[in-house]
């Protein structure tokens, strides 16, 4: 595998560890997309990307789900926004 393929893998890497909440992934794959040169400018794009995909979905979601029920999505949280769990 050449180096640009490999970046790109770990760019790839980070985007659907991020949007899978897989914060050991995330760990993990920091690590190796430093190794094979990406820069932390590279790794946020990544990062941005997949936030990007993620927030499109869950609004065409929000969508849905307003089409089937009538009324928004309450946003309800496991815990208190700021908490560890739900910055």
């Amino acid at each position: 595998m050449s180096e640009v393929d490999l970046k790109i893998r770990e760019m790839i890497a980070l985007g659907v560890a991020y949007s899978l909440n897989c914060h050991k992934c995330l760990e993990v794959h920091k690590q190796a997309a430093k190794a094979a040169g990406l820069s932390p400018d590279e790794m946020n794009q990544a990062i941005s990307i997949a936030e990007s995909v993620v927030d499109g979905a869950r609004n065409l979601t929000k969508d849905v789900a307003f089409k089937l029920f009538g009324k928004e999505v309450e946003d309800v949280r496991c815990c208190p926004v700021g908490s560890e769990c739900c910055p």
